[in-house]
């Protein structure tokens, strides 16, 4: 596997945006895919009564699909002839594909969809922007009437779940995207010294064992750091809450979502305990120099043996180790910090845009993204031959003398699609996606799954409490602050002054009419 795949981790599980949804997961990524450099299309400059009237085949429309990726790839027209020739027979329409590089993306997405702007027809809200912001500024198309012939398929292939997780107010504005719905906080290691320690890929261990195997590491190695940074920060998730969509954790439920009452997370007993082992990691010694500063990745200091290992999640800690050790280079093994998780609402849906000339025809694309494999496939890994070759495994793989920066297509792009489980696993496991949806059905649904959480009445409060959260929490999860109980009183008083009791109050009213209360 390449470092595409590692991005591809950081960016599901690690990377956090603020989204104005109860109960979503956060979305945003920072993955790989930048291997080209030449485009038909370009967003920024497309028109979208030219591209949609002029075609090829006469009377057929062409739909504008939004597709996220680290460039522009170069075969971008291949894609779109192929993807073309099955919706002209499935649907009658044609595909162009509008391309959002995710550095770029609020800002390409905030253009294309302001002002009526009619370049892109569907898309999805989340990357890049809000789908309750999208719904509520009129961005994102009623959906009820239009999906009504494919709905109950659709359910089927997503799960009811997580199509009707789109609705806002009763009305379904948006699609859900079938992902992993819960992550799986671990702390990855370098295989051979977990081993030493008689830990091995996959394992579950608690905060206190794993403080346990900090100090036995740190006696036998006490020169190798054994906590390094990702993305600047441990960075440890929180399954044991419902973030409610909020990367920032401005307001949760707690007991894996289970709990009914929207509490302040950084007042609650699970933060209390993690900052109690932060400070313990600190004062033994095991942190790497400068964690807050460090532009060093995992990939950069784990093979070279400059530290032991970093904090990371998925839907399954084998599934962590696995990718861990194709990207490193080094055989690695995550080990499971919680003993459950919490499968919280999809961060981004599939929508039309209002201003689309063809909404039929965009009902239709949005079904098949849902539920063709072909289409999915396609989208996720290229043309077969082209971009890539299927193993005996059966499998994806690179054709034969391609790689991440030679082929034209952004191979593995499954989090950025609407159904992922329809593909072939790229450079994953054959199983990959039948665990993913093990992973799901067997993660406790939060009581907040499909509450979308509007928090425009309180968005000086979001603006103020984030800014709280940017100065205090990765400080103190890097143990870089002197007095940790100090440093916690302040950032819980700052919390207060910034207006975090209003945010819990507006999530409260809302997650109390979503549960009929």
């Amino acid at each position: 596997m390449t470092k595409r795949i590692f991005a591809l981790l950081l960016a599901l599980t690690l990377v956090v945006t603020l989204f104005a949804a109860c109960g979503g997961n956060n979305e945003s990524s920072t993955a790989g895919g930048d291997n080209s450099t030449s485009s038909k299309n370009d967003s920024s400059e497309a028109s979208g009564e030219d591209s949609k009237t002029s075609t090829d085949d006469g009377d057929v429309p062409t739909i504008s699909l939004m597709v996220t990726c680290g460039a522009t790839p170069a075969d971008t027209a291949d894609i779109e002839a192929a993807l073309s020739k099955i919706t002209r027979e499935k649907i009658g329409c044609n595909v162009e594909i509008i391309t959002i590089e995710i550095g770029n993306a609020t800002q390409q997405m905030n253009l294309l969809l302001a002002g009526g702007d009619d370049t892109l027809d569907v898309f999805y809200a989340g990357i890049g922007t809000s789908f309750v912001n999208v719904a509520s500024q009129g961005q994102a198309m009623e959906l009820d009437s239009l999906m009504e012939p494919y709905a109950e398929e659709m359910k089927k292939a997503l799960g009811e779940n997580v199509y009707e997780s789109g609705r806002i107010n009763g009305k379904l504005y948006g699609v859900g995207r079938l992902l992993d719905q819960a992550s799986v906080p671990c702390f990855t290691i370098r295989a051979d010294i977990a081993e030493e320690f008689d830990y091995k890929n996959g394992d579950k261990i608690n905060l206190e064992k794993l403080t346990e195997l900090f100090q036995k590491v740190h006696d036998k190695y006490p020169d190798t750091p054994i906590i390094g940074p990702n993305n600047g920060a441990p960075n440890i998730g929180d399954s044991r809450v419902d973030s409610l969509g909020d990367g920032n954790k401005l307001g949760v439920l707690g007991n894996m979502g289970q709990d009914e009452t929207v509490i302040n997370y950084y007042e609650s007993e699970y933060y209390t305990e993690l900052v109690s082992y932060f400070k313990k990691w600190k004062e033994m010694g095991i942190y790497m120099p400068d964690l807050l500063n460090s532009t060093e990745a995992p990939v950069d200091f784990i093979p070279t043996g400059k530290c032991f290992g970093c904090f990371a999640g998925h839907f399954s800690a084998e599934m962590n180790g696995i990718w861990s050790s194709s990207n490193f280079g080094v055989d690695c093994a995550s080990l499971q910090i919680y003993e459950d998780t919490v499968a919280v609402t999809p961060g981004a849906y599939g929508c039309i845009n209002p201003a689309t000339k063809n909404p039929e025809k965009a009902a239709g694309l949005l079904y098949l993204l849902s539920t063709d494999a072909d289409v999915e496939n396609l989208l996720i890994n290229g043309i077969e031959g082209q971009h890539y070759q299927v193993l005996e495994d059966g499998t994806a793989t690179y054709v034969d003398g391609q790689d991440i920066t030679t082929v034209g297509w952004c191979l593995g792009y499954s989090w950025a699609n609407q159904n992922s489980t329809l593909s072939i696993p790229f450079e994953y496991p054959a199983d990959y996606f039948d665990q993913l949806l093990n992973a799901n059905a067997s993660a406790k649904q939060s009581k907040a799954f499909g509450c979308q959480f509007d928090l425009t009445g309180v968005s000086d409060a979001v603006s103020a409490c984030t800014n709280v959260v940017n100065q205090y929490a990765n400080p103190l999860a890097a143990g870089s602050v002197e007095d940790f109980d100090a440093t916690l009183a302040k950032f819980q008083e700052d919390l207060k002054a910034a207006g975090i009791d209003e945010i819990i109050a507006a999530r409260q009213e809302q997650l109390d009419e979503f549960l009929g209360k």
